[in-house]
């Protein structure tokens, strides 16, 4: 029988505080979100190690703690880009799989990061990381699709087609003209972008599990 790791009977120990007995399949199955979530490790790295810069400032965790936490942090991110993490539906999420590596890989001090964060700040987080990478993404792409249409409608300045409206030839107009109104489009697409990446661009760290933490953090520097 394979040796349970302390992150798996942290949360075995969880569901027996209110039920007797292990939980079914099932219900492991529905609590689990690894498989889903894994694709949110590098924002869950990058949101821990800000985590721990902010407390090592605040005195809240020693230097040392904080250099053992960020040379951990590294190790998990390069195992898992080599595709030698496991997944196990046991820890949930990527939260539990990367304190439970991180922790298996430095020891104590690894345990000590959870300080002052929920796993309910932590995956607003790492969601609104993971959002506003893909909105940057998307406005490269559409930024590079602006190019190649304005390009293309500076070949077709004097090249002449029918205009319609419903359906039906219209007047005439530039194919340069049609491109561009494509140009037009795709730009308020961007300003939509632009404005769903500055509403999200607030970072939820230190709400904690609902209200705040007692613990001296500095939300500013997170």
């Amino acid at each position: 029988m394979t040796a349970k790791s302390p992150a798996q009977k942290k949360s075995e120990g969880l569901l027996r505080r209110h039920f007797k007995g292990d939980a079914s399949e099932v219900m492991n199955k529905i609590n689990a979100s690894i498989d889903v979530d894994q694709r949110l490790y590098a924002q869950d790295i990058a949101s821990s190690k800000a985590h721990c810069q902010m407390l090592v400032a605040q005195g809240v965790l020693s230097p040392s703690d904080g250099e053992a936490i960020a040379s951990g942090l590294d190790a998990v991110c390069a195992e898992i880009e080599a595709g030698k993490m496991k997944f196990d539906p046991a820890l949930e999420d990527i939260h539990m799989h990367v304190e439970a590596r991180l922790t298996e890989l430095i020891g104590e001090p690894g345990k000590r990061l959870h300080t002052a964060r929920s796993r309910n700040d932590q995956v607003a987080t790492d969601f609104r990381l993971w959002v506003r990478e893909a909105l940057d993404g998307l406005d490269r792409a559409f930024n590079d699709l602006h190019a190649v249409l304005i390009d293309l409608a500076g070949d077709h300045v004097n090249t002449v087609m029918p205009g319609f409206t419903h359906s039906q030839p219209a007047q005439p107009v530039t194919f340069a003209h049609y491109l561009m109104a494509y140009v037009e489009m795709f730009g308020r697409d961007r300003d939509r972008i632009k404005d769903a990446r500055a509403r999200l661009n607030e970072c939820p760290l230190g709400a904690a599990a609902l209200a705040g933490t007692s613990f001296n953090i500095d939300r500013e520097m997170t």
